[in-house]
C-alpha cells in the first residue's frame, strides 16, 4: 500500500470514530427545541393531549394533525414575557396533579368524554390556582388562534375570495336599516 492511501484511510476512520458518539440511534425522541423554555417530552405529550381535546379530529382535521401544539409552544417561547412563560409552565406542571386529585387518574389515562368534561369544568372553575387557570386559557386561546391561521383552515374550511364571485353588479337589493349586513358582527 502507498503511504498516501494509508493516511487517507486513517483520517476517514478517525473522523468516523470522532463523529460516532454524536449519532444517537435510540428510539426515544427528543423534546422540542425552544429558545427560552425548557420542557420535557411528557409535558409536550400532555399539551398535545389537551390540544386534542380542544380541537378534536372529526370530519375536519384536528389540532394535533395540524401540529397546533407546536404553534402554542413557539408562540409562548417567542412572544410571551418571562412572567407569562413561568406562569404557563407552573400551570402545566400543576395540571396533571390537579386532575389526579379530582378524578383519580392522570389526564392521559381518562377516556375522551372524561377528558372533555374535566377540561371544560376546569376552564369554568373560578377557584382554580391562578397559574393553572392562566395555562388553560392561554392554551385554549393560542390553540384556536393557531388552528384558524393554519393553511388547512384558510384554504379548505374558510377560503378567502379576493374577488367574490357570488356578487354581481346587475342585481340590486334594497337594504333594510334593521337588517344585519355583516354576518360576523
Amino acid at each position: 500500500m502507498k503511504r498516501r492511501n494509508v493516511l487517507k484511510s486513517l483520517g476517514i476512520i478517525t473522523g468516523g470514530l470522532i463523529l460516532m458518539p454524536s449519532c444517537n440511534f435510540l428510539d426515544k425522541r427528543t423534546p422540542i427545541a425552544l429558545n427560552n423554555l425548557q420542557v420535557t417530552i411528557e409535558e409536550e405529550e400532555l399539551l398535545e393531549a389537551i390540544v386534542a381535546v380542544i380541537l378534536p379530529e372529526g370530519e375536519t382535521k384536528g389540532g394535533v394533525s395540524l401540529k397546533v401544539q407546536n404553534f402554542v409552544w413557539v408562540m409562548l417561547d417567542d412572544c410571551a414575557e418571562k412572567e407569562k412563560q413561568d406562569s404557563f409552565l407552573k400551570g402545566l406542571r400543576l395540571f396533571n396533579p390537579t386532575v389526579k386529585e379530582n378524578n383519580g387518574d392522570e389526564f392521559e389515562d381518562l377516556s375522551s368524554e372524561e377528558k372533555y368534561t374535566v377540561l371544560t369544568s376546569m376552564l369554568h372553575n373560578d377557584t382554580l390556582d391562578k397559574d393553572l387557570s392562566n395555562f388553560l386559557h392561554t392554551t385554549k386561546h393560542t390553540a384556536i388562534w393557531g388552528y384558524k391561521n393554519s393553511e388547512y383552515y384558510l384554504t379548505e374550511l374558510m377560503p378567502y375570495n379576493l374577488i367574490p364571485g357570488a356578487f354581481s353588479y346587475k342585481t340590486c337589493k334594497t337594504i333594510d336599516p334593521n337588517e344585519k349586513i355583516n354576518i360576523n358582527a
